[in-house]
Parts: structure tokens; sequence; C-alpha cells
């Protein structure tokens, strides 16, 4: 999958929609505050298959807003805020490490699959959607380190378990169509990480030789780091710190070698 994704990555990364989570959490905080001025609003925001089929059509797209486990009450909204927020500190990451072509299509795809979801089994929200970006972090940052309540460090590694396990008991005890739904989001996410997954998982065995080799680690980091020099056109970073690099391995013009290009030639060599 990574393979392909790369491949695809060299012919039509210029062509995908980058930072799509922008949109995403500024219209989620204006539905967010429409609802909570008229609560009836989001009952015509929900994904519904049989309202899509009266020709409620609006549907296909507001579902995608709708809150995330937004809270009632005084503290409401400011939580809803720290939630958009978290969301796009989530996207904007997965983004960077993936590019917008891999982002949009993990998005996209799980957009997709939940919209069949709900034509073929009932109302469902983007919930699952939202938590398979949330574990997607997890799996690709799992030291990265928040604070619960804004005292409590936790590691994304241990966020993830817990909402993966709630996954799995909403799976267990949810109806038809939180299950498909639930179904669709963990295919998505393994379609996309299932890789990554499998070495973080695999790697665990090595920590205590990582451990053990510290100081070599430390002292490999002293040593001065080699400028990235693009292959086609020479241009390094000690020319322009802000260029950006990628690695390719394609068959076709590296001969399956790994070749270093900058940003532009990587997705036009």
């Amino acid at each position: 999958m990574n393979r392909l994704l790369a491949a695809l990555e060299r012919r039509f990364g210029r062509y995908a929609p980058a930072h799509i989570i922008w949109w995403l959490v500024g219209l989620s905080g204006i539905v967010y505050f429409l609802c909570l001025a008229r609560p009836e609003l989001g009952e015509l925001f929900v994904l519904d298959g049989d309202a899509l089929r009266h020709g409620e059509v609006w549907r296909l797209v507001t579902f995608l807003f709708l809150p995330w486990q937004a809270s009632g009450g005084v503290l409401g909204p400011v939580w809803t805020i720290f939630a958009l927020l978290f969301l796009y500190m989530m996207g904007n990451a997965l983004e960077e490490e993936w590019g917008s072509l891999r982002f949009d299509a993990f998005y996209f795809l799980a957009v997709l699959g939940t919209i069949a979801t709900a034509l073929l089994f009932g109302p469902v929200t983007n919930l699952f959607i939202n938590e398979a970006l949330l574990l997607a972090f997890a799996i690709e940052f799992p030291d990265y380190e928040i604070r619960l309540w804004f005292i409590l460090p936790v590691r994304m590694r241990w966020i993830g378990l817990l909402a993966a396990a709630l996954m799995l008991w909403e799976f267990v005890a949810g109806e038809a169509p939180e299950r498909a739904a639930i179904a669709v989001a963990l295919g998505t996410l393994l379609l996309f990480c299932g890789e990554t997954l499998r070495a973080r998982l695999s790697g665990r065995a090595l920590v205590s030789a990582r451990g053990r080799a510290h100081s070599q680690f430390r002292a490999a980091a002293a040593q001065p780091v080699r400028a990235r020099v693009c292959a086609l056109c020479g241009k390094s970073d000690k020319d322009d710190p802000r260029l950006e690099f990628r690695i390719c391995d394609c068959q076709e013009k590296c001969g399956g070698k790994a070749t270093e290009y900058c940003l532009e030639h990587a997705k036009a060599h």
C-alpha cells in the first residue's frame, strides 16, 4: 500500500487539495455554534440514508461538520474549542507526515465508506471518522505527549489504546449502523497505517537493545548532519533550509535505488 501511495504521490501529488483539515475544523466550529443556538438543526445534519433518498442531499457534506463529542453546559463551548484545536493538530501533523494526497485519500475513503454505511444500515455521524484520525495519529506519533485536564501527561499510544478499546466495545454493544461505521473506520485505518502499526509492534522487542546503545546514538547525533542534495537540480538544504526533500526508489527513473530529490523534482521526475 505504501508503494502504491508513493507512486500516486509522485504522479498526482501536486493536484491534491492541501489543508482540508482547516476547512473541516472551521466549519465544524460554525456548525457547533449554530446547533448551540438552535439544537434542532443537529438532526438535519446527520447522515441519514432515508433522508438522502428523499432528496436531502446536503447531508452528504454537513455530517462531516458535526462537532466531535461536543459537551453541553457552561463549559461546552470551551471544551469544544479545545477538541477542534486537537483535531486540527492531528490532521495537520498527519498531512505533514504523509503528504496531502495520502491524507486526503485516507479521509475521503473513510467518508465514502461511511456514506455507504448510512445508505445500507441507517443514520450515522462523523464520530468514527474522527476516531480513525485519532488512532492514525497515535500510530504515527506514539510518543507525542498531551496533558489531560491540562495537568496529567499522557502519551498518545495510551490514548490510542483507550480509543481502540472503546471502539471495539461500541462495535460489540452497538447497533448495525454503528458497527458498520466502526468497521469502515478501522478498515481504512489498517489499510493506510497497517504497515506502520506492524513495525511499531515488532519494534517493541528492540527497545532494550536501543537502550543499551543509547550512548552510541547520542554520539552519532552530535556529528554534523549531512546536507541533503537533490539528484536533479543539485540544490541542498544548505542553500535553502526551507527546501523539502523526498526519497524515491522507483524502477523507471531511479532503478530501484533510493535517490533523494527536492519536493519539486520528486513530484515531476
